[in-house]
């Protein structure tokens, strides 16, 4: 019988040298001479946009190997299987990220489309790399820069993380049209329809709790809309609402004094030992105890 290598699975805290609360950016050769370990196989809880300026080798993740060079991108999301090896001659930018400082001013569905239904061909085949046209890349380049300057001098005197979220959020959305306008990419008619869900799911995921509202509000089936879901989303309707409820649970927990029972109250959980069994299992620590870790660390 042959034993599975155990693949290890890292959280941001893993990052020693961060600048600001929920962000790193670094040069890729840096970061990888820090970070040996990410030459192996490896994954983790939180985004990656690597740009490629000089250079060229194989990207392996997922077990498929992507031929990266001068101006290509790759987008990996959280518990992708990848590594570095053979990287680390190579030269460009690495931004990393986790969901909670995106999703605290934008849209969480935005950002599941982007790295999960964009970084795919026809919903099944994975495509996380993609090569940037002569105009393209100056943009996302200049964009990282940007991000790079706000990183740099950020400060919990000022609103650098503000600056940085926004940037990101427009680096989203120029590398989702980017994705789009290559061949056999999702159409306009999907487009709306993301952008309908990501305002239906915003406005409502806090007293709706049920598919079938949603369902209803499109006129499909619940079985329909899942489907299209795990399609652009590669997530479930059930699993998106309960991650965007986890991300208000831990925002509320950092950032009021409203004890666990009126934080179950406020996001329409029938009771509070319920909303403690939902938390715990995506986080794995109660409420109470995700506080007392992670509130000290908040700027």
């Amino acid at each position: 019988m042959i034993l599975a290598i155990d693949i290890p699975i890292l959280h941001f805290s893993f990052l020693k040298d961060i600048k600001a609360h929920g962000v790193y950016l670094s040069s890729l050769s840096r970061y990888l001479n820090k970070y040996p370990i990410l030459k192996k196989e490896h994954s983790h809880d939180f985004y990656s946009v690597i740009l490629f300026s000089k250079g060229s080798n194989l990207l392996k993740v997922n077990n498929d190997s992507y031929k990266v060079q001068p101006q290509s991108i790759c987008l990996i999301a959280p518990h992708k299987i990848h590594s570095y090896e053979g990287l680390e001659n190579m030269e460009g930018s690495i931004f990393l990220f986790c969901q909670d400082f995106y999703v605290e001013e934008f849209s969480y569905l935005r950002l599941l489309n982007t790295f999960f239904c964009n970084s795919q061909i026809n919903g099944s085949i994975c495509r996380p790399c993609i090569n940037l046209s002569e105009n393209e890349f100056p943009e996302i380049n200049g964009i990282l820069k940007s991000i790079d300057l706000e990183y740099e001098n950020s400060s919990s005197l000022n609103d650098s993380a503000v600056i940085i979220r926004s940037l990101l959020n427009i680096l989203l959305l120029r590398l989702s049209r980017y994705y789009h306008s290559k061949p056999q990419e999702s159409n306009h008619i999907d487009s709306i329809f993301i952008h309908k869900v990501s305002q239906l799911v915003d406005s409502y995921f806090t007293s709706e709790h049920n598919i079938g509202f949603y369902a209803s509000a499109f006129n499909i089936s619940e079985k329909r809309l899942n489907d299209i879901c795990m399609k652009h989303f590669n997530s479930g309707l059930k699993n998106i609402l309960t991650d965007r409820l986890m991300h208000e649970a831990r925002k509320l927990l950092l950032t009021t004094e409203l004890s666990v029972a009126e934080i179950s109250y406020k996001l329409n959980f029938e009771d509070n030992s319920y909303f403690t069994k939902v938390f715990k299992k995506q986080t794995r620590l109660t409420p109470k105890k995700f506080r007392d870790l992670h509130k000290k660390l908040v700027p």
